[in-house]
């Protein structure tokens, strides 16, 4: 766990030395030291919570291929990746913060790679938690969720793999990224 804390401090510090956008630097590596990993072992922080923001996890731009649930408690936000049945989790990108400061391409797209929370599931998984401070975030923000996934049939094998977005709005018309809004006051538990 301290390896993969540390190759992403990492990714963070070499996106602030690349970037042009000091602005969205600054704000974006504040969200990523302040967000933790954890897999659904240590999901003990929500057992008591019930998602307040759900959005469906888009395979391939057609199949469920799990959930994006969102968790608020007194201190933390809590995104929760779910599979569905025989889906797995490979790679996840997220991003959470500022509409203004995700980073995009130089057509408006979403991109991922620089995404300031990235996870690599070597081995696939169907449950994926990050938690951030509330007190890192605006009132309101936005939540943009991509994972690489694939499909396994009865025996094990893998028979699918797709990209896969959180529903919501697209960033533009050519792109099918996607992102959906989140307000701390829509969410009290």
């Amino acid at each position: 766990m301290k390896s993969k804390s540390l190759l992403l401090l990492v990714g963070v510090l070499a996106f602030t030395m690349t970037s042009c956008e000091t602005e969205n630097v600054s704000e974006t590596n504040a969200t990523a030291r302040q967000a933790s990993m954890s897999t659904a072992v240590a999901a003990a922080p929500i057992d008591n919570l019930t998602p307040c923001v759900h959005s469906e996890l888009l395979a391939g731009q057609r199949y469920d291929a799990g959930d994006i649930k969102v968790y608020f408690d007194e201190d933390n936000l809590y995104v929760e990746y779910q599979a569905s049945i025989n889906w797995y989790l490979r790679k996840t990108h997220l991003y959470v913060g500022d509409q203004r400061l995700i980073p995009l391409t130089r057509l408006g797209n979403p991109n991922v790679e620089f995404f300031p929370i990235q996870q690599t599931l070597s081995e696939g998984t169907q449950t994926v938690m990050y938690t951030f401070p509330k007190t890192n975030l605006r009132k309101c923000f936005i939540i943009s969720a991509y994972a690489e996934v694939y499909r396994t049939d009865s025996s094990g094998e893998i028979v699918q793999v797709e990209s896969a977005w959180s529903t919501g709005e697209r960033f533009n018309e050519e792109s099918w990224g996607m992102y959906f809004d989140v307000c701390q006051s829509d969410c009290s538990n």
